[in-house]
């Protein structure tokens, strides 16, 4: 093995923890106590989106992606048609296609609603109560309710993701 697999092994794996680990929490838990903190919660939001949360996550997850992908073509290569007939390059693919269909979840329906919704949060307290700022927080709903939706689904598609992973070269 040499240095640059060895490299990217360790960064498809540490990043890979990260991002599942980051995501199965927000959708377990940081989200549901947002939303039961009411108003606050949305400080809590805001917060975390001015510290760059929703531009690392879906940086740390291509390049989880294109470490794995690469490291699955130089198992392929180093293994030919006899390793890409394996039960083993089936659950590593399997595993990819969760993390795939996750980030294409999480980058189209996740991250946009929160970038409009941490835009709206901003609004809020200079818009004066009445039907405008009611109709700023009709809007902000939907957007919580859509990265509610979604959220599990990433979730569980990354937990997915990280089970065949790690049980791959096992079977």
């Amino acid at each position: 093995m040499t240095a640059l697999f060895l490299t990217i092994r360790v960064v498809h794996i540490l990043l890979g923890v990260f991002w599942a680990g980051t995501i199965i929490f927000v959708a377990t838990f940081l989200m549901p106590s947002v939303r039961d903190a009411g108003p606050d919660g949305g400080k809590v939001m805001l917060a975390l989106m001015r510290r760059g949360y929703m531009n690392v996550i879906p940086v740390v997850a291509l390049v989880t992606l294109l470490s794995g992908f690469w490291l699955y073509w130089q198992d392929m290569v180093a293994g030919g048609s006899t390793w890409a007939g394996s039960m083993s390059a089936r659950v590593y693919g399997a595993g990819a296609l969760a993390g795939l269909v996750g980030f294409v979840i999480g980058a189209s329906v996740v991250r946009p609603n929160a970038m409009k919704l941490s835009g709206l949060m901003e609004k809020v307290p200079n818009t004066p109560e009445g039907p405008a700022r009611a109709a700023l927080v009709a809007e902000m709903d939907g957007h919580r309710a859509k990265m509610a939706a979604a959220a599990p689904w990433v979730a569980t598609l990354l937990a997915l993701t990280a089970v065949c992973m790690a049980v791959a070269r096992y079977v």
